[in-house]
């Protein structure tokens, strides 16, 4: 595995949780955070993260509306996406399973709970693209 800082996007138009989400990841991995969907396509056509932390419901571009857009597009289609929200339904998690979600987090973020998925899938995505080079 990579010994660089992992970069993740963090996207989620409530700046309480912008702040509380990435003072959880600061120190570990390199955060940008922003608070809407087209500011994370305009990141994302200067700079590719290793995952999107991703909420669910904005004003705008619905998380579901920006991943959509980004399974469509072969530069950041392999990009793992967790979806973060504090809507329980069920019906939810679902749907962003079936559009290409990797994980779903609730919030507020469990500490132990967010790390955990968030460097479970960065290590998932790191194997798969070893997997996918050439020798």
């Amino acid at each position: 595995m990579s010994d660089d800082p992992k970069l993740i996007l963090l996207v989620d138009d409530n700046s309480v949780n912008l702040t509380a989400i990435k003072s959880a990841l600061v120190g570990l991995y390199k955060v940008t955070a922003v608070n809407a969907g087209a500011t994370a396509l305009k990141f994302l056509e200067k700079q590719r993260p290793d995952l999107i932390l991703l909420d669910v419901e904005m004003p705008g571009m619905s998380g579901p509306e920006l991943l959509a857009i980004l399974k469509a597009d072969s530069r950041f289609s392999d990009i793992p996406v967790i979806f973060l929200t504090a809507n329980v339904d069920e019906k939810n998690e679902e749907e962003a399973f079936l559009l290409g979600a990797v994980d779903f987090i609730r919030k507020p973020m469990n500490k132990v709970i967010g790390l955990a998925r968030v460097k479970t899938h960065l290590e998932l995505a790191e194997l798969r693209m070893a997997v996918k080079k050439p020798e």
